[in-house]
């Protein structure tokens, strides 16, 4: 069995950014010295009142240069707001920065009001959230492809 932390990197109020990101990361290094495996993490926009995790693999990459140990585990990477190219770049670099650390969750959220903010159809997100994962799966198993 493995233990780990999900976390949002609240934004506590009257906590500028900075300061909820400085928070988090002490909250990131005392699980690795308390012997966690993983630290999981959130993908939330549209409330920065609340967290500053709109972007979990920049965080991931961060989180990466700091633990040496624990695993990174993105909880969800919301497929259908992504474009499949650069979020498997993206997501390889984080697995090369952090030694094979991390785990990649994906996910649709259930969230509307996300997909409004991005200019993209929630009823869509459903088959969007097929093709982006169809690409990925392309993208890290062949070297060379193309998608139709």
């Amino acid at each position: 069995m493995e233990f780990g932390m999900f976390h949002e990197f609240q934004r506590m109020p009257g906590q500028t950014e900075a300061e909820a990101f400085t928070q988090s990361f002490e909250q990131v290094d005392a699980a690795e010295e308390a012997g966690l495996d993983v630290m999981w993490l959130a993908e939330l926009h549209t409330a920065p009142e609340r967290s500053v995790l709109a972007a979990p693999l920049t965080i991931a990459s961060a989180i990466a240069a700091r633990t040496k140990r624990m695993k990174i585990g993105i909880a969800v990477q919301v497929l259908p707001l992504c474009h499949p190219l650069r979020l498997a770049e993206e997501a390889c670099t984080v697995d090369h920065i952090s030694h094979g650390r991390l785990i990649m969750g994906v996910g649709r959220s259930g969230f509307p009001r996300v997909y409004q903010a991005y200019g993209v159809s929630y009823a869509e997100s459903r088959e969007r959230f097929v093709e982006v994962l169809e690409i990925l799966k392309c993208a890290w198993t062949q070297e060379r492809f193309s998608f139709q």
